[in-house]
């Protein structure tokens, strides 16, 4: 099924439609990192969701997302009981909570966090940035500093803790400029086609069915 959110910018819309994933009507999302809520805000108006976020951080446009309920709280102590949310959705926030030396405990203790409120059967989504994709690699990881997990490293944590539960998916998604949106969506078409690319694809999803 393809969804249409160009309302929300064309990366977005790119990155919901190529997650691919059917999100149950009035089932309740954490989104865990929610940053502006913009993710948040497409699950509200266009899945129907019951959503709550979480973060480190109030950002100032939180309180202007209708609907969304929010706390404050870090990965490693979510303020929420165990087995709460049918969804728990996480964006770009791995690599962020230990980004200076990236220690494997403690991204496991915050997997181990999120599967604790997760309810049994529901599901667990991450989505993280690929280290070297050839895009990302120059701006974001050596200019922005961002210090993005490889997909060997990402694929490793999340075994270690879900085993055969995952389902992984890998695609390119980013934001173009608008007069070279033809040109990059070619690019894209041949990163995603051609097997040789798959390491570098931009994005590293998992879909994790909690037991």
């Amino acid at each position: 099924m393809k969804w249409n959110f160009e309302n929300y910018g064309q990366y977005k819309n790119d990155i919901f439609n190529k997650m691919g994933f059917d999100f149950g009507k009035s089932k309740k999302l954490l989104d865990v990192g929610c940053g502006d809520g913009s993710d948040a805000e497409i699950f509200i108006n266009e899945f129907g969701l019951d959503v709550h976020g979480v973060d480190v951080y109030e950002d100032k446009n939180i309180r202007n997302i209708i609907n969304l309920k929010f706390k404050k709280g870090g990965i490693y102590d979510i303020p929420f009981e165990n087995n709460s949310f049918d969804y728990v959705f996480l964006h770009d926030v791995l690599h962020h909570i230990d980004e200076r030396h990236q220690n494997y405990n403690n991204h496991i203790k915050g997997l181990k966090e999120l599967r604790r409120v997760c309810k049994e059967d529901g599901y667990i989504i991450i989505l993280e940035a690929n280290r070297y994709n050839p895009l990302f690699y120059p701006h974001m990881v050596l200019m922005g500093g961002h210090n993005h997990f490889t997909q060997r490293y990402f694929k490793r944590i999340i075994n270690d803790i879900f085993g055969d539960r995952v389902d992984f998916k890998f695609f390119e998604a980013h934001s173009y400029p608008r007069k070279l949106l033809k040109l990059f969506k070619i690019f894209e078409s041949i990163a995603e086609n051609i097997s040789f690319f798959k390491p570098w694809r931009s994005y590293n999803l998992a879909i994790i069915k909690n037991k």
